[in-house]
């Protein structure tokens, strides 16, 4: 029988994910509201690094004041050693079931898979965790396990797990779910928990929930078990107050969680605290990865992530989820278990922006990725594409020469078609660009003459530029000649970003290293691709250090950033001259590295306004990813065109008839995604706005 292939993303997921993360966003901004959340999470980054380095030792002191209280601590090295001490436990005091709450990693070490083999009853009492657990299925969120789910969806699995009828009534799901868990809680012989923070100097467990039984777990058996991984442990109460100020709002945007435990010692007849390391150690003495042990599992990285909003945490997940999860996964349940994941994550940065304790999540993900291809190999064609011909500006330059001498049989009005051999898939819900008739370097070396007044600029154009776009380089050039500089056009080789963000780090030193090469030696190096700039002026330096290396970090900036720094007042002018160009209603898109790595999208609006003549209308989300994200887009085209298609429907909602941006992979997907579906709406390059800007105003003076 044949079964129509599931589609993927899921637009019943996607739909239910966008509608938390826009009332998430909104919830998280009300809670941080008067609170400066940079000083925040720099103060908890310190006190979560400094519990890392003293780790041992705070450690020794949590087991000893908690065994003062009456607690027995136990350690466990992996999850399997952790699952055979609560299994003797519940051995030790026959008790057949257990009930548990907020103990997420209790699903790193699969305790209810290993409980139920040795003949024991785990369940699961928190809402959510509950339902994933009558549902047969693993949590899709740190914090709301059952997030993926509808309330019919709720419903149908109360129907098929208890017996009976049920109404599709939030209170009455809510009430028939009490009414169970009540129940299985007052006659469990031991209740587990998680634990939110360990408090080193009072042998006291922090235990944050919004549903009470976690309360309930740790207070109604008579024995009650924590299972807590060793990170979490902090120096005072103080410490585990300020984890928790920030913790809630960056979890569920609440001021304050519903119930906040500590507890200490027996709560009725035995007490136990298991401190699990299953390889964290190990993660603490690495040197480039053990920012990760910041992580307090608020999930705030997951609620703005553009690809976990897409595919849901079943897919982007082995046991933990997102970005995060990959680096998780990697260290507890090994490399290849985060292979998958990884591959997932575009590089976006938007978790950096909202990481509770500042892990730089995008750059150890970057790393991550090195780790694998060294340890795990890479996909054939990811190696000739990354390796054998962008690493190979001859090789390139030939590609794209076989690509032009094919345009007037592939492209239609500046778009590729006919992709063949099953390739039309990359091409769906977007028109990608043909290659220009010619590259920009052949068209600069004719057109460019030296009339500086005010010293010379380099132009860095990236390869989306030189090879598809070289109407946004001249139009780059025609701004900085008119207002004074001598241009010059730089190397147009690869920067080495495409690869350095496939892990391929070795090859893209030395395509960075050649690029370096061919930099002239005096100037401001002006870029017109955010990641091209990201990888001139902080990742090539680092990973290709020499003198010229850092020279050349200190010359180069972005376009807009050039502009505002060095001409503001001149393009203020064109505003109050009446040089604007808006005819249209204008919006402006952020790119990710220009915004979340560079600091630049706010220069880049002011310089768009001057030349429009007038304010931007906003687009909703306008820092959501497009999709693009180099080679993403081929890896993971069905995301890829998710995004593109969401950026397209915020687009449209703002009647704007333009989008500015500043990036050329954001100006191929979205000019892509807006001539497949039939949108009239121009997108250009920052470059090309203020470029007309300023002919207008020539002609008007």
């Amino acid at each position: 029988m044949n079964r129509r292939k599931k589609e993927f993303p899921d637009p019943r997921l996607r739909a239910v994910l966008r509608s938390f993360a826009e009332g998430y966003k909104a919830k998280r901004e009300a809670a941080f509201a008067g609170l400066d959340f940079e000083a925040l999470r720099d103060r908890l980054a310190a006190v979560k690094d400094a519990a890392v380095r003293d780790m041992p030792v705070l450690l020794d002191a949590f087991e000893r004041r908690a065994t003062a209280r009456g607690a027995r601590v136990l350690r466990a090295a992996s999850g399997d050693d952790a699952n055979a001490l609560i299994r003797d436990i519940l051995k030790e005091h026959k008790a057949r079931t257990v009930v548990k709450s907020k103990s997420m990693v209790s699903e790193e070490t699969r305790l209810n898979a290993a409980l139920e083999e040795w003949g024991y009853r785990p369940r699961e009492t928190d809402l959510g965790e509950w339902i994933v657990q009558l549902a047969g299925e693993c949590p899709s969120h740190m914090v709301m396990p059952a997030i993926h789910m509808t309330r019919g969806d709720v419903a149908g699995i109360f129907e098929r797990r208890l017996g009976r009828e049920m109404s599709e009534d939030i209170p009455a799901l809510v009430r028939t779910a009490r009414e169970e868990l009540r129940r299985e809680i007052f006659e469990a012989g031991a209740g587990l928990t998680g634990a939110n923070a360990l408090i080193a100097e009072s042998g006291a467990t922090m235990l944050v929930t919004n549903e009470g039984n976690g309360r309930l777990c740790s207070n109604v058996p008579p024995v009650h078990i924590v299972l807590a991984s060793i990170e979490k442990i902090v120096p005072t109460v103080e410490d585990a107050l300020l984890l928790l100020r920030i913790l809630t709002r960056s979890a569920t945007g609440q001021i304050m969680t519903s119930y906040v435990s500590f507890l200490a010692g027996p709560q009725r007849e035995h007490a136990y605290v298991i401190l699990l390391d299953n390889n964290r150690s190990a993660l603490r003495e690495d040197p480039v990865f053990r920012d990760v042990l910041r992580c307090i599992k608020c999930s705030a990285c997951l609620n703005v992530c553009p690809v976990y909003l897409q595919a849901g945490g079943k897919e982007f997940a082995h046991i933990y989820m997102g970005g995060i999860g990959s680096l998780l996964t990697a260290w507890i349940h090994g490399l290849e278990a985060s292979k998958k994941m990884t591959d997932m994550c575009l590089g976006c940065h938007r978790c950096d922006a909202v990481c509770s304790t500042k892990i730089p999540i995008a750059a150890l993900v970057r790393a991550l990725k090195e780790r694998l291809v060294d340890e795990t190999g890479q996909a054939f064609w990811k190696r000739v594409a990354l390796d054998g011909v962008m690493g190979r500006p001859g090789v390139s330059r030939a590609a794209f020469g076989l690509a032009r001498v094919a345009r007037p049989v592939v492209s239609k009005k500046g778009f590729a078609r006919n992709f063949p051999l099953g390739l039309g898939r990359f091409d769906r819900g977007r028109a990608l660009p043909a290659p220009a008739r010619k590259p920009l370097s052949a068209i600069f070396e004719v057109s460019r003459e030296s009339k500086s007044t005010k010293g010379t600029v380099v132009i860095f154009p990236g390869c989306l530029i030189e090879q598809a776009y070289p109407e946004v380089g001249l139009a780059a050039a025609r701004v900085l000649e008119k207002l004074g500089y001598d241009v010059r056009l730089g190397p147009v080789s690869c920067c080495g970003f495409p690869q350095t963000n496939a892990g391929h780090t070795t090859a893209a030193a030395k395509t960075f290293r050649k690029a370096l090469k061919d930099m002239p030696e005096e100037g401001t190096v002006v870029t017109l691709c955010p990641t091209c700039t990201t990888m001139l002026a902080e990742i090539g330096p680092s990973a290709a250090p020499s003198e010229k290396a850092e020279a050349l970090a200190g010359r180069v900036m972005p376009f807009s950033r050039f502009l505002a720094r060095f001409e503001a007042e001149a393009l203020a002018s064109i505003q109050s001259r009446g040089g604007g160009i808006g005819q249209k209603t204008a919006t402006y898109h952020d790119s990710c590295h220009h915004k979340h790595v560079l600091g630049a999208s706010g220069e880049s609006r002011e310089i768009v306004e001057w030349a429009l003549g007038k304010p931007l209308v906003e687009i909703s989300e306008p820092d959501a990813c497009c999709g693009f994200a180099g080679l993403f887009s081929a890896s993971h085209p069905e995301i890829s065109q998710a995004l593109a298609a969401d950026k397209l429907e915020a687009i449209r909602a703002t009647g704007a008839g333009l989008v500015a941006l500043d990036c050329p992979g954001c100006l191929l997907q979205i000019r892509g995604a807006c001539r497949s579906a039939g949108a009239d709406i121009e997108v250009r390059h920052t470059a090309e706005i203020l470029d007309e800007a300023l002919d207008r105003q020539a002609g008007e003076t």
